[in-house]
């Protein structure tokens, strides 16, 4: 048995061009029964010229169930495709309790692009 059979963690990066891609991969090893934490994410634009790290460690799991359906239905277009109430109904919650678990997310998020911005 090799040390990586025997391993009860194991941390996987992925390069991806699409959302859905994410989605895919992360939808494959739910699947696969096996626990996924998201800790961080790499943005880079197409020309490789820009880098943006985010660390999406401390976004909580039903932070990020609320931040991946409210992109999924079109809450962050213009004009917005969903709103608070029906991401409430869908996610079995209040549409306060939506409404603060998107809230702290953004702002992780945004913390954390401005951060790296004013880092270079």
């Amino acid at each position: 048995m090799s040390d990586l059979e025997e391993a009860d963690r194991l941390r996987v990066s992925f390069t991806v061009t699409d959302v859905e891609s994410v989605r895919t991969v992360l939808e494959e090893l739910t699947e696969a029964d096996a626990t996924v934490e998201p800790r961080g994410m790499s943005i880079v634009d197409p020309n490789g010229d820009a880098r943006v790290e985010i660390d999406v460690g401390e976004i909580t799991p039903k932070q990020w169930e609320a931040l991946e359906l409210a992109h999924e239905r079109g809450y962050y277009e213009r004009p917005r495709r969903t709103n608070l109430d029906e991401l409430a109904a869908e996610l079995g919650v209040s549409k306060s309790a939506v409404s603060q678990r998107l809230c702290a997310a953004e702002a992780r998020l945004v913390g954390a692009v401005l951060e790296n911005a004013t880092s270079r």
